[in-house]
């Protein structure tokens, strides 16, 4: 894979790969970190993870090698196709750098209401997807699918792309097989390449539609628990502006029929608690 034309994703300034799914990253600005992103042949080496140099074993005989100081991000055995690049492989460098230049990292997704970002966080198969793609069905930005990167002020936003196991009965967004077809994929407009954020949606599989606030006590332990990479340092002030920030568990069942329902009370909830 050769260098091309700088992108933008995760509030990084990546070079070395192209295609859909990525924003031309802006003019020049030396406070935001650069990585390079390769492919080599190489023979594989024990996994580790650093504050400089980290080895992440992947899926397929694969690894990733990414070297702080130097900035790049190599992936090592079969090559990846752009599709696989961009979700999720892409993730794994950008949430290491994330993580080295001082930021907190999320599995989760994220969308804009009323100028601010809003996480939307849950563990894997909680429907995160789904719900983004009924809030861009409806015209609200997506700020990104699979992972959160907040320096506790803004979140970045990810590819332009959310990747669903399962399409919603009616869909008509047109939608793309990727992944060996093990997934269909949403294109989404363009964003800004960061949002101010609001606060955090915790996904809850109940019987029926509700939201409860989440003090901020609970959201902090919560936060604390699942940044990635939790062997590398955090800045305890980050995590606690993050937990301070509004948060709310939103229960819903696992019925599609109710996702209208869901997606109204959700947003009630958020535009009553940023109404002047």
């Amino acid at each position: 894979m050769t260098p091309s034309g700088a992108h933008q994703v995760y509030g990084l300034h990546l070079t070395g790969v192209t295609g859909a799914g990525l924003l031309p990253a802006p003019a020049a600005d030396t406070a935001v970190p650069r990585v390079v992103i390769r492919h080599a042949r190489q023979d594989p080496e024990p996994e580790c993870l650093g504050t400089q140099r980290a080895v992440l074993g992947l899926p397929g005989l694969r690894q990733l090698l990414l070297r702080r100081g130097e900035g790049t991000a190599t992936f090592t055995g079969p090559r990846l196709s752009h599709d696989e690049l961009i979700h999720p492989y892409l993730g794994a460098a950008a949430s290491v750098f994330s993580r080295w230049c001082g930021r907190e990292v999320y599995h989760s997704g994220a969308f804009v209401c009323g100028g601010l970002a809003w996480a939307v966080v849950g563990g894997r198969e909680a429907g995160k997807s789904s719900l983004l793609a009924a809030l861009a069905a409806r015209g609200l930005p997506v700020l990104s699918d699979d992972l959160v990167v907040t320096d506790g002020h803004q979140a970045f936003c990810g590819p332009r792309t959310i990747d669903l196991r399962r399409l919603a009965p009616g869909t008509t967004a047109p939608v793309t097989p990727v992944r060996g077809a093990s997934r269909w994929r949403l294109a989404l407009p363009p964003v800004p390449g960061a949002v101010p954020l609001g606060g955090w949606i915790y996904l809850r599989w109940r019987a029926d539609v509700n939201v409860q606030a989440v003090p901020a006590s609970r959201s902090l332990a919560r936060l604390a628990a699942r940044r990635t990479w939790p062997a590398l340092p955090s800045d305890p002030q980050i995590l606690l502006a993050l937990a301070a920030r509004p948060g709310w568990d939103l229960g819903r069942p696992a019925d599609w029929a109710r996702m209208d329902q869901t997606v109204d009370l959700m947003l009630q909830t958020l535009q009553a608690a940023i109404r002047p």
